[in-house]
């Protein structure tokens, strides 16, 4: 009986050993983060954000070895109350996550990013929703052009998101009021079809910096359906249509301009 407990313990302290050293091997030991754009700045890398629009950001762990982990769960946390949504993110893909929040406070933010016993922090900078209509402003003679509604206007809508990412919007008695008109809105062309012409496309209030997430929110992009096809561009267009919003949607596309046609380029 002795000897059969002894052997018995022999193989559980070889096991728990061999799952000790397990898991030390897939314990995280570096988290690094990769993000879209950065503010210019002079110290430590700032992500500029403008209230109530989205924020990309990617998480990539590694082992003490060097090797990327998969299954890891991803936390952020936030000084300001810049929440995460979706459920939670975990690595996938060979150690590879994405994180989306929404940057709800105005200032200076620094966000924590944690994997395991290893975290990283970087700092957001959320402006006012009138900052995003400083890209119009630049263009060559916008300002002579009457009518340009702002993308601040179109971010007063309330947004809210759920485990799904799927979007919901209201709409104050102000921003509704645009509905069913024509409108004009200054921005940069997300072409959506596999034509070097465009009847159908997204506008953008920001210019695009990555070919997998929208610029932005959904609140400062619209989906637009034109009358004439548009040759693509990578410059800023100003465009004309009539506005229409819609209460949910599943791929992050709320605003919509019908009957729409390109008056500059």
């Amino acid at each position: 009986m002795k000897r059969a407990a002894r052997r018995l313990a022999g193989a559980l302290g070889l096991a728990l050993l061999m799952g000790t050293q397990t898991v030390l091997a897939d314990t995280p030991a570096s988290i690094e983060l990769i993000y879209e754009q950065l503010a210019p700045t002079d110290g430590a890398p700032v992500i500029p954000a403008i209230q109530n629009d989205v924020v990309y950001l990617a998480a990539e762990v590694r082992d003490a070895d060097g090797d990327l982990l998969d299954g890891v769960p991803i936390t952020l946390r936030s000084i300001n109350n810049n929440r995460r949504v979706g459920p939670t993110p975990f690595t996938r893909d060979g150690g590879y996550t994405d994180i989306t929040l929404v940057a709800r406070s105005l200032g200076r933010d620094t966000l924590t990013i944690t994997a395991g016993p290893v975290s990283t922090k970087i700092d957001l900078d959320v402006r006012a929703a009138a900052t995003v209509d400083e890209y119009a402003a630049t263009l060559d003679g916008t300002d002579a052009i009457d009518g340009i509604l702002g993308w601040a206007t179109l971010m007063q809508a309330n947004l809210d998101y759920d485990e799904t990412f799927r979007v919901s919007a209201t709409y104050p008695p102000a921003l509704r009021a645009h509905f069913g008109d024509t409108v004009r809105l200054a921005g940069y062309m997300l072409p959506i079809q596999m034509s070097a012409e465009q009847t159908r496309f997204i506008l953008s209030a920001n210019p695009p910096v990555c070919f997998f997430h929208l610029p932005g929110g959904p609140a400062t992009v619209v989906d637009v359906h034109s009358v004439q096809a548009t040759e693509m561009t990578w410059e800023p267009i100003v465009v004309e249509g009539r506005l229409a919003g819609e209460t949910q949607s599943d791929d992050g596309l709320l605003y919509r301009l019908t009957d729409a046609r390109v008056i500059r380029r």
